[in-house]
């Protein structure tokens, strides 16, 4: 095999577009996140704000760029180097006030505040440049 560096620009597209739960975007790589957000009571009395990972996961379909002259089909995007998706929804759930739940967390020396969910994509229709590499088969 023979690699060659190529740099190829287009609009993203696919056959089978993801579509976004939250942001209601069209994408090929959709990455979703969310993060329960709490007070913890530490040693000295403080209530101090701190954050654990509830869900992270990665959906992604075959994708391509279109030049209007042809596709080229991409693989292995999310390794690259400075590869970056939009945020296409970041909202801020708050947690349900019962007095029962209130007071089970306090004596667990927390407070729920809620969740953070996250949605990033990769939207169909938008412009991106490639740089990588092909390989010829001799």
């Amino acid at each position: 095999m023979i690699p060659i560096i190529v740099t190829i620009s287009g609009r993203v597209g696919s056959e089978t577009p993801i579509n976004c739960q939250h942001s209601g975007l069209r994408g090929v790589i959709v990455e979703e996140t969310a993060e329960q957000h709490f007070l913890k009571h530490n040693d000295a009395g403080s209530w101090i704000q701190d954050s654990a990972l509830m869900l992270s996961m990665c959906k992604e379909v075959p994708w391509y760029l279109d030049d209007e002259t042809g596709r080229v089909y991409v693989v292995g995007a999310r390794g690259a180097v400075g590869f970056a998706l939009t945020v296409g929804s970041e909202v801020f759930e708050e947690s349900g006030r019962s007095i029962v739940r209130g007071t089970l967390d306090y004596l667990q020396g927390l407070k729920m505040l809620g969740v953070k969910r996250i949605e990033q994509v990769l939207p169909t229709g938008s412009s991106l440049t490639v740089v990588g590499e092909v390989h010829f088969l001799l």
